[in-house]
Parts: C-alpha cells; sequence; structure tokens
C-alpha cells in the first residue's frame, strides 16, 4: 500500500486543494469589479486583472494541461517555453470577454484536476525536461500550479483592486476640496474652532502643503533603500506661511496641480516599488502601498473637519 502519511504525499494533496479551491476564490475576487478595472493596469508595462485571466486560462491549456497529458504518456517529454508576454499581445488579452475566459479557464481546469486525480502514486514521479527550467516532475509542476501560478495570480488580482482604490481616493480628492471650499462666506472661511483648532482655509492650505512633503517621500522610497522621513511642523508652517490668509480659489487650484504630479509618480512606479519600505518618526516601517494609504486618510480627515466647519 503506498504511504499516505509522508510529507511528498501531504504536500501533494495540500495542493490539489489548492486547485480545487481557486475556481471559487477566483469568482469571488471578480465579484461586482467593473469594467473600468477589469482593464486597470497598476503600472506600466503590467497587466491588468482582464490580462491575467486571460493569461491563467492559457496557461492552464498549454502549461499546465497540456504538460500534465504529455508526461503521464510519453518518457521525459521535450517540452517548449509558453512566452506569456508574447500571447498577451497576439492573442488581445485586452478586447476578450471575462465571462467567456472565466468560463473556459473553470473548464479547463475541471480537466486539469479529473487528469491529476487519476493518476496513480508512480506516476507522480514521472518527468518532463523544459526547454528553460530543466527536468521537473508531475508533483513539481502541481506545486508551481497552485502556488505560483494560482495563489500567485490570486494575489496580483487582489493588489490591482487595492492600488486602483487608493489611487481613486486621491484623485477625488481635489474636487472634493473645492466643492467643500466654494461658496463659503469670508468669515465662516476663516473662523476658527471655539478650541482654537484651525479654520477651513487653515486645514485646505495644510492639505496642500502637505502634498509636497508625501511626494518626496514616494520619491524617496522609489529611489533609495528605506529611507527615513522627517516630519513637517504643521503649526509653524501655518505661522510663516500665514495659512489664515490664503485665497480659498488658489490653494484648491495648488493642490489639484500637486495632487496631480503624484498621481502621475505613483501610477508610473512598478509594481516592485509599491512594495519597498520606508521608516516614518511616528508609524514606524511603512511600505509605499501603506503609505498611499495614509495620506488618502489625510485627505479624509481634513476634508471631514473642513465639512463639519462649513456646517
Amino acid at each position: 500500500m503506498p504511504d499516505t502519511t509522508s510529507p511528498i504525499v501531504n504536500e501533494r494533496a495540500r495542493h490539489l486543494e489548492t486547485l480545487a479551491a481557486t475556481p471559487a476564490a477566483l469568482k469571488e475576487a471578480l465579484r461586482g469589479v467593473p469594467k473600468k478595472l477589469l482593464l486597470f493596469t497598476p503600472a506600466p508595462g503590467k497587466w491588468s486583472i482582464l490580462e491575467i485571466l486571460c493569461h491563467m486560462r492559457d496557461m492552464e491549456r498549454e502549461a499546465y494541461l497540456e504538460r500534465y497529458t504529455r508526461i503521464l504518456a510519453e518518457p521525459e517529454p521535450k517540452l517548449p517555453d509558453v512566452n506569456g508576454d508574447a500571447l498577451a499581445i497576439e492573442r488581445n488579452y485586452r478586447g476578450q470577454k471575462a465571462a467567456d475566459i472565466l468560463r473556459d479557464w473553470m473548464r479547463l481546469r475541471r480537466e486539469s484536476l479529473r487528469l491529476l486525480r487519476k493518476a496513480k502514486p508512480e506516476q507522480w514521479r514521472r518527468a518532463g525536461i523544459h526547454e528553460a527550467m530543466g527536468r521537473f516532475t508531475i508533483d513539481e509542476l502541481v506545486a508551481r500550479h497552485a502556488v505560483g501560478n494560482d495563489a500567485g495570480h490570486l494575489a496580483q488580482i487582489d493588489a490591482i483592486k487595492r492600488r486602483a482604490a487608493v489611487l481613486d481616493r486621491l484623485a477625488a480628492a481635489p474636487a472634493a476640496l473645492a466643492a467643500a471650499l466654494k461658496g463659503v462666506p469670508d468669515d465662516v472661511l476663516r473662523r476658527r474652532e471655539p478650541s482654537g483648532k484651525w479654520s477651513m482655509i487653515e486645514n485646505a492650505a495644510h492639505v496642500r502643503d502637505i502634498e509636497r512633503v508625501y511626494q518626496e517621500r514616494f520619491s524617496k522610497m522609489a529611489f533609495s533603500e528605506r529611507p527615513a522621513f522627517w516630519m513637517l511642523d504643521n503649526d509653524r508652517a501655518a505661522s510663516l506661511l500665514k495659512y489664515a490668509e490664503a485665497d480659498a480659489a488658489a490653494v484648491a487650484k495648488e493642490f489639484r496641480r500637486l495632487r496631480e504630479d503624484t498621481l502621475v509618480l505613483l501610477r508610473a512606479l512598478p509594481h516592485a516599488a509599491w512594495r519597498r519600505t520606508a521608516l516614518h518618526p511616528k508609524r514606524g516601517e511603512l511600505t509605499l502601498e501603506q503609505l498611499a494609504e495614509v495620506l488618502a486618510g489625510h485627505d479624509d480627515s481634513h476634508l471631514g473637519r473642513i465639512k463639519a466647519l462649513r456646517g
């Protein structure tokens, strides 16, 4: 009898469970995703969710199902490489329909699982010879299938959704600030809270100037290793730059210009840059993605105060 308690057998079972669970996880990841988000690219040269989905379908057929079939049927077959980047262009991934792709991928996944579940214990040691990666067994290919393919691409989709969400929040802030300041009487605009906290215009001017601080932070993180941030003395800046006397329309206009520059920088960064880290004097170590979320939260906080003061 085969040893069903060995680490290899247990690992094989876990990988098969992952392959079987991915259809439900993928359907959930795609639930409610609008077309605009399906086509959103997180960085130049990176795939959208739609392109990842097309890639998963084609890899299921040509990188996994076809290879399993050949390894089980032939003695150490020679396996050609599959150029996913070329296929994305040649097969016009961005022009395909997500529902059709998902249906085809799920059918192919069922075929892959059916084939693997029928394989006898000794067949899992059969191997093929990949032209770039060399010799690998079915066990090794299944591990790559479950971890590198399924888990990797689901994580990519989740990261793209998060990236799009934070960029949308950052892009919406200039219009929200302009709307909150528009038509407000001057005395209301400059009236401080009873506690002495900033007025509407002082909050707005702070949002404008802190954008320059964050632009510097994003640039440092993108091009240097684990930089340490400095903190702006907010009250000192408010006094020196006469926030209380600022012109509301000019503040809103300048904030819009600065935020547009910030978004140009963030949208141009490669995916790896979003995982780079820096040391914040109050928050500790942060990734660039986390810093973008902090900035979006800063927007929300000060816009909330401005709207509350407007009454």
